[in-house]
């Protein structure tokens, strides 16, 4: 779990490039675009931006589909009001990155906007509680709690978060019941996402790398310049 110097110095590079990736496309996106071509844009820029290749299939749910928080996409064609959901991530020396950032097509209404601030709420919560010596159950906890309290409890149907490095998904496992505590250098995602059946969904996600005496921020290393996990993109 424990990742040295080099390691953390690759999964950085991941993480960049799949940032960098998104902010290229986001402008993109507009109405009749269809969930597959946006997926198939976001690995191509990854790849053009240096990637080995995507980390995994690229998700991307919009409308009801944001619901399913694995959603494959498909044909469905964007329409004005769609929340979309975007899970990508690049893979670079071996290393995989995993961000998940979630926009509107607009005009936004009040329930995505709330909904999102619900959600960054919860991800600033776990990412403060992400600290060497955390249990991990309760790392999912702080985020979870936030989430629970607002009415939302079983719309959050995932652990917050997972290890990440030579595998995209590699222990620390961060859930309910999950056994073990975090320790210093240990890169992992923080993901809440709450999904409203036929409705639509949302999920933010970022790698950060834990740390002694060190805030949780400095070590995030998923940033888009286009979305913030503080603010909903309207395009």
């Amino acid at each position: 779990m424990v990742k040295d110097a080099t390691e953390i110095d690759l999964l950085a590079r991941a993480c960049a490039i799949t940032g960098t990736a998104f902010d290229e496309v986001a402008p993109r996106i507009a109405a009749g675009m269809t969930e597959r071509e946006l997926a198939v844009l976001i690995e191509r820029a990854m790849v053009d931006a240096g990637a080995e290749k995507p980390a995994f299939d690229t998700i991307v749910a919009s409308g009801p589909n944001g619901a399913i928080p694995h959603h494959t996409p498909a044909g469905r064609t964007f329409a004005p009001g769609d929340m979309i959901t975007i899970d990508c991530g690049a893979r670079y020396g071996g290393y995989h990155a995993d961000m998940t950032r979630t926009v509107v097509l607009g005009p936004a209404a009040g329930w995505q906007r709330d909904l999102y601030a619900l959600a960054a709420a919860a991800q600033r919560a776990g990412i403060g509680a992400a600290r060497p010596g955390a249990a991990v159950a309760e790392v999912d906890a702080a985020a979870r709690d936030v989430i629970t309290e607002a009415g939302h409890g079983e719309h959050f149907s995932h652990g917050l978060g997972h290890g990440v490095g030579l595998e995209i998904h590699e222990a620390p496992m961060l859930g309910r019941g999950r056994p073990g505590r975090l320790a210093d250098r240990v890169p992992i995602t923080v993901e809440p996402g709450i999904y409203l059946p036929g409705r639509g969904g949302v999920r933010i996600e970022d790698t950060l790398v834990v740390r002694s005496g060190a805030a949780a921020a400095r070590d995030l290393l998923t940033t888009t310049t286009t979305v913030t996990p503080r603010e909903l993109l309207v395009l």
